[in-house]
């Protein structure tokens, strides 16, 4: 498998209303954590989220890369 790149870039904001309201988070989810059992699958429930904290600012833009299967979609489910 080949390897990926991943890069950060800062984002500006050329202009702000004066009536701007002030935000300081569009989103935020404090320490998650959540197990689930697969359906037809024998065992407990393993943890597949623990303590999770995530925050991201206005204007910021997140990408949450991962392999097939690593609860890239939880993780998105927990945030909305």
């Amino acid at each position: 498998m080949g390897s990926q790149e991943v890069t950060s870039e800062a984002t500006t904001v050329a202009h702000v209303a004066e009536d701007a309201t002030a935000v300081t988070h569009a989103a935020r989810t404090e320490q998650v954590s959540t197990s689930f059992r697969t359906p037809g699958t024998p065992g407990g429930r393993p943890v597949v989220l623990d303590d999770i904290t995530l925050d991201v600012a206005p204007g910021e833009c997140v990408t949450v890369l991962g392999t097939s299967g690593c609860h890239k979609s939880t993780l998105r489910h927990a945030v909305a």
